[in-house]
């Protein structure tokens, strides 16, 4: 995890959580429109099998964007934290 520490010469704390912010709206609006192309069976006539592997790299796909935006989170609140504790 990046965790920046708050300093005279650094960035501001707004600034710092304001980066962060803006990329978890950018990931909001990858994992919808990811969403838009789950694998359905109907385009796979006759391959059921390539249509479960592929749904399944489909979820983890959604899920590592989930999961980034999550490590995001957690740095804008270790951010906050610090910037309540000065």
């Amino acid at each position: 995890m990046i965790r920046p520490i708050l300093n005279i010469n650094g960035s501001s704390a707004f600034d710092l959580i304001d980066q962060r912010r803006n990329a978890m709206d950018a990931l909001l609006e990858a994992i919808d429109a990811l969403k838009q192309l789950t694998p359905n069976g109907r385009d796979y006539p006759g391959h059921y099998d390539r249509c479960i592997a592929d749904r399944e790299t489909h979820f983890d796909r959604l899920a590592a964007l989930h999961a980034l935006r999550e490590e995001l989170l957690d740095e804008a609140l270790h951010v906050q934290q610090q910037e309540k504790g000065q």
